[in-house]
């Protein structure tokens, strides 16, 4: 198990954050952080927020790497397409046709 410290300063901010932050995986991110903060295994956190062990643990690196701020972030993996380069000839084409 991984073992931090939290300030109260950022305990008040998970608690606040797990329900008013607008997006709703930050709010999973940071109820997450809030259980780790009350002493709850990584098992038991995972159970009641509905994650795995392993979403729980990458949630923990993310705070120890950059804290509060680092769990605001929102990253989805985007590929990006080989169309795009084209996409100024294919819209041009089909407003043609």
């Amino acid at each position: 198990m991984i073992k931090l410290e939290f300030t109260e300063e950022d305990k008040r901010l998970l608690s606040y954050g797990r329900f008013n932050h607008p997006h709703p995986r930050v709010q999973l991110k940071m109820e997450v952080l809030w259980l780790k903060s009350q002493g709850l295994s990584h098992q038991k956190i995972a159970q009641f927020a509905g994650v795995s062990v392993n979403t729980v643990t990458s949630y923990i690196r993310d705070y120890q790497e950059g804290g509060i701020e680092k769990l605001k972030e929102i990253k989805f993996n985007r590929p990006k397409s080989e169309l795009t380069e084209h996409q100024g000839t294919i819209e041009a084409y089909f407003e043609s046709n």
